[in-house]
C-alpha cells in the first residue's frame, strides 16, 4: 500500500480534502480505485460494499496521516505514465463529484473485478444504485468506459461508424 502515491495523486488532481467528510472519503476510495485501475501503483486491496468499490486499508491510511492527507504532503513523484493517467482522469471527472465518481467505480468493479458482460454490469449498478437518476447512471458508466476501456483498432473503427449514423441522424434533424 502506498499512501504517497495516492497524495500525490489528489495533489495532481487538484483536490485538498477533509477528511472527517464523508464526500471527501468517498471521492478519495472512489478516485483511488479509478486511478489503480489505470495502472497507478498505490496497491489497496477493495472490496464491494454499499456506496462501491471500498478499501478498509486506505480509509485507516488517511485517518492514520490526516494532517499529511489534508496538507498534501508527500516526497513521491508520479512517473510521465501517472501523470497522463491522472491528467486523463481530471478532464472526465471534472469537480469529482461523488455520485459520479461513485457509479463509475462500481460499474469497473463488475465489469474488471467480477469480469461481467457490459449489460450485466450496467443491470447490477442500476439495481445496487437505484437511488441515483438514470442520467447520473449513463454518465457515470460512460465515463469509466472511456477512462478504463482500451478499444482495439477494430472497435475503434466500429465506433466510428456508429456515431457517423448518430450524427447523420442529428443534421437531418437540424435541417427539419
Amino acid at each position: 500500500m502506498n499512501l504517497d502515491k495516492v497524495v500525490a495523486c489528489l495533489k495532481e488532481i487538484g483536490f485538498k480534502p477533509k477528511i472527517n467528510d464523508f464526500q471527501d472519503r468517498l471521492v478519495i476510495q472512489k478516485a483511488v480505485y479509478l486511478l489503480q485501475r489505470k495502472g497507478i501503483g498505490s496497491n489497496f486491496e477493495y472490496n464491494l460494499h454499499v456506496r462501491g468499490p471500498y478499501s478498509p486499508e486506505l480509509t485507516k491510511e488517511i485517518y492514520g496521516h490526516k494532517s499529511s492527507v489534508e496538507k498534501l504532503e508527500t516526497s513521491s513523484r508520479l512517473n510521465n505514465a501517472e501523470s497522463r493517467a491522472v491528467e486523463e482522469f481530471k478532464g472526465l471527472f471534472p469537480g469529482l463529484k461523488p455520485g459520479i465518481l461513485e457509479v463509475a467505480a462500481t460499474y469497473s468493479y463488475f465489469a474488471f473485478e467480477r469480469h461481467q458482460d457490459v449489460m450485466t454490469a450496467l443491470q447490477n449498478v442500476k439495481r445496487m444504485k437505484s437511488f441515483y437518476s438514470e442520467a447520473q447512471i449513463a454518465v457515470g458508466v460512460s465515463k469509466a468506459k472511456e477512462f478504463l476501456f482500451q478499444p482495439s483498432e477494430k472497435e475503434l473503427a466500429e465506433m466510428k461508424e456508429e456515431s457517423r449514423a448518430w450524427q447523420d441522424a442529428s443534421l437531418k434533424d437540424m435541417r427539419g
